[in-house]
């Protein structure tokens, strides 16, 4: 048979029906199922750590998350939401040293200024200008991880100066591009990081509006910006701010000055009001008031009797003293009462004398004396 022949009697298949047939292989519908399923496993794994953030048990959402495979740069770029969720379970946790190993390390990775990932981090996050109070968080974590880190003073200074300079560079954009849009709560919560966290806490600037001043200098229009937006009290956010810097100063000048000593309340003593006012128990309750009474009654009368006493001997002792002295002085301190002591006085130096003599004697006497008691002790030892 010719070639023509057998091209002329070969099926002719459409390519639309020839697609269709591929399409519907086994393999790739297995493929496609494959798909799905890791999909639905990774909603229920995000789902299980959201559950875990809202019941704030951030150690356990972080391990889960970081477990699940979701700490991981690829990831937060392909879902932002997860992204959202790490960074808002890292601003909340108390700290990282509960943390394993691994985990700690890729968290201080994640916020480290000037490493790879951080900064591709950054790209992601602060391109959005819609999540604000995501930022916020991101650049509280990146204080966190300063003030964790023990590197060098020159190179700690290096990151708190390059965090400042992110900070307030973020701050003048913002305000530029979302002029009509501007999230006032989220701005003024970025402006009160900056002057609490990086300028007093990490740089130990003194707290003062002069800080608010000098980053409005930076910022051109930023007050004006911020005088016009108002919070939900009513004041414009400058004024929030500036209100902010003040009970700041006011409670730190009260921990300087120290807590003022609480005063505790007297107790009052009262007796228990009767429970029953039967005639029965009532005498009976008046009878024990009574006894008590009457037993409080003799116990007070001994009490005051010795106390009596007490006084009594107390002025007795008191009344001698000064009667002893008066007749001291007065018989004895006269003409004749001085010669008497002079006398005395003589008396008393003779008989020192001839004491002073007998003892002078009384070293030779036992020298000689000693021999004798010493062969009388042997004596009697021997017998």
């Amino acid at each position: 048979m010719a070639t023509s022949e057998i091209v002329n009697n070969a099926p002719m298949y459409s390519l639309d029906s020839s697609l269709r047939d591929l399409l519907n292989d086994d393999l790739f519908n297995d493929q496609d199922e494959l798909v799905k399923s890791r999909e639905i496993e990774r909603s229920e794994l995000f789902q299980d750590c959201l559950n875990l953030f809202i019941k704030r048990e951030i150690k356990d959402c972080l391990e889960k998350m970081f477990r699940a495979g979701f700490v991981n740069l690829t990831v937060f770029k392909s879902s932002p939401m997860i992204l959202d969720l790490f960074v808002s379970a890292c601003d909340i946790a108390p700290n990282f040293i509960e943390l394993g190993l691994t985990l700690k390390g890729e968290i201080l990775n994640t916020f480290t200024l000037n490493d790879p990932r951080c900064i591709e981090i950054q790209q992601i996050i602060l391109k959005d200008f819609n999540k604000l109070l995501v930022i916020n968080k991101f650049f509280r974590c990146c204080i966190k991880v300063i003030q964790l880190n023990d590197s060098r003073q020159e190179e700690r200074e290096g990151k708190i100066l390059e965090l400042e300079s992110i900070i307030s560079n973020f701050i003048f954009l913002y305000t530029t591009k979302m002029r009509t849009t501007i999230d006032a709560f989220g701005l003024q919560e970025l402006i009160e990081i900056f002057i609490f966290q990086v300028k007093v806490k990490l740089e130990h600037k003194k707290l003062s509006t002069h800080l608010y001043r000098a980053l409005c200098k930076s910022s051109p229009n930023l007050s004006l910006i911020l005088k016009s937006l108002h919070s939900p009290k009513g004041i414009s956010i400058e004024d929030a701010i500036l209100d902010s810097i003040a009970n700041k100063m006011q409670k730190d000048k009260a921990k300087l000055k120290g807590k003022p000593r609480s005063v505790k309340p007297k107790i009052h003593q009262f007796r228990e009001p009767l429970l029953h006012n039967s005639s029965e128990d009532y005498s009976k309750t008046e009878a024990t008031f009574n006894q008590r009474n009457s037993t409080d009654v003799r116990h007070l009368n001994n009490e005051t009797m010795s106390h009596k006493t007490k006084n009594d001997i107390s002025l007795l002792a008191g009344s001698f003293w000064p009667t002893l002295k008066y007749h001291l002085t007065k018989k004895l301190l006269n003409k004749n009462g001085l010669l008497f002591l002079g006398l005395l006085l003589l008396i008393c130096v003779k008989k020192y004398r001839s004491l002073m003599a007998f003892f002078r004697h009384v070293p030779s006497a036992f020298r000689t004396v000693y021999p004798h008691v010493v062969g009388l002790l042997k004596l009697l030892a021997s017998i």
